[in-house]
């Protein structure tokens, strides 16, 4: 079944939580028929947390990494049942409504200034015009809102698209699961792990076509900035590995990836990882299952900050992770989140700028002092 192509036209802008409702149970929010309307059972509510570094080298900026880290979103399952236009990443429309996704709780879906989203709208201070792709596919049987912003880079699949997924799996129904076209290799894989084949994925062509959703589920983000909720480790401990045949000291290695390395001087620090017992490595050269195998049987992480690092996700609890990232833009400090969730001692060691906002020089000394922090965290660098 079609609908007729759709029209750019102005509609209203709204908070989900402003025609959202609560229900006590999972049970009652996924029983009965589709309905006009917008239900929500929360797993968990939000919280607030210290998190603490390992140590802190450098020039960083500790009140972003206090801010950033401090608030855990609440744990939601929605369910808008009724007619749901979907388009862009994760952009909802009801009749004359774009439904906004509170951002401490979405802030990678239904973005109104995300760079894809905003060749499909204009958005005023309560109201959007929006051009949403005119051919309209119709899905009448249920399906989960996995589709967001990042969704085709690795530590976003780890830390966010994951997550959702295992907590929307909870709820007693057997939807579709809704992705975009162009996901990375990775997927397959970890779907596979979830029991999940092709014939349950719905394949969005999101360039080319808008959804129109009788019953839409959207699981909710399992982190807000830094801070990373606890129930992340449910879908993160789906991954057993014998790690016997692995090194337990790794140093992740950036220098073959398609960015490369963020460090100026890679080759120098990287010959101090040697020297100290660690083996260097390129998660990205392995195949899933090995990278999984890689970390559970890690002791010891030290890195640079990005996606690969974020695979200590897979290490056990005790597990000691450095990172090195730049002190300027935007503080890549992700890790922190996930060394809280997982019981990992987590560092920080900032370079100092060269170029821009990614690419740093990392002084020897302050590589050295990190070493010395995982392997015993002295007084003056613990946080």
């Amino acid at each position: 079944m079609t609908a007729p192509p759709l029209s750019p036209r102005t509609v209203r802008r709204r908070p989900i939580d402003d025609i959202a409702t609560a229900v006590d149970g999972l049970g009652a929010l996924c029983a009965g028929p589709a309905t006009p309307a917008v239900r929500y059972h929360e797993f968990a509510g939000p919280c607030e947390q210290v998190v603490r570094p390992l140590c802190w080298l450098g020039a960083g900026d500790r009140s972003t990494y206090d801010r950033n880290t401090a608030s855990v979103p609440p744990l939601r399952l929605y369910r808008l049942s009724g007619e749901t236009l979907i388009f862009g990443k994760g952009l909802l429309v009801r009749d004359d409504t774009l439904i906004e996704l509170d951002r401490y709780k979405f802030h990678e879906l239904g973005r109104l200034d995300y760079p894809f989203n905003a060749s499909y709208l204009q958005s005023e201070e309560t109201t959007a015009r929006i051009a949403p792709p005119a051919r309209v596919r119709v899905v009448d049987e249920p399906c989960i809102l996995l589709s967001q912003g990042g969704e085709a880079v690795w530590g976003h699949w780890l830390l966010d698209l994951w997550p959702r997924l295992v907590m929307a799996l909870g709820a007693p129904v057997r939807p579709r699961i809704v992705l975009d076209a162009d996901v990375a290799p990775w997927v397959e894989a970890m779907l596979r792990v979830a029991g999940i084949g092709p014939d349950r994925i719905l394949w969005q062509q999101k360039g080319e076509e808008t959804l129109l959703a009788r019953d839409l589920y959207i699981p909710s983000f399992l982190r807000w900035r830094a801070a990373v909720s606890p129930w992340a480790n449910l879908a993160w401990g789906l991954f057993p590995a014998d790690p016997a045949t692995f090194p337990a000291r790794l140093y992740l290695s950036r220098a073959r990836t398609g960015g490369g390395s963020s460090l100026v001087n890679h080759m120098e620090i990287e010959a101090l990882a040697v020297r100290r017992g660690y083996t260097v490595v390129h998660p990205e050269t392995l195949p899933f299952g090995q990278q999984v195998a890689l970390f559970a049987g890690a002791t010891h992480v030290i890195g640079e900050a990005g996606s690969a690092l974020h695979d200590t996700v897979f290490s056990p609890a005790g597990t000691r992770v450095g990172v090195m990232l730049s002190p300027v833009g935007f503080i890549r400090i992700l890790q922190a989140g996930i060394g809280h969730a997982r019981a990992q001692p987590t560092g920080f060691a900032f370079g100092e700028p060269a170029g821009d906002a990614r690419r740093i020089t990392m002084p020897a000394n302050v590589a050295a002092q990190l070493f010395d922090a995982l392997d015993g965290q002295p007084e003056d660098t613990a946080g």
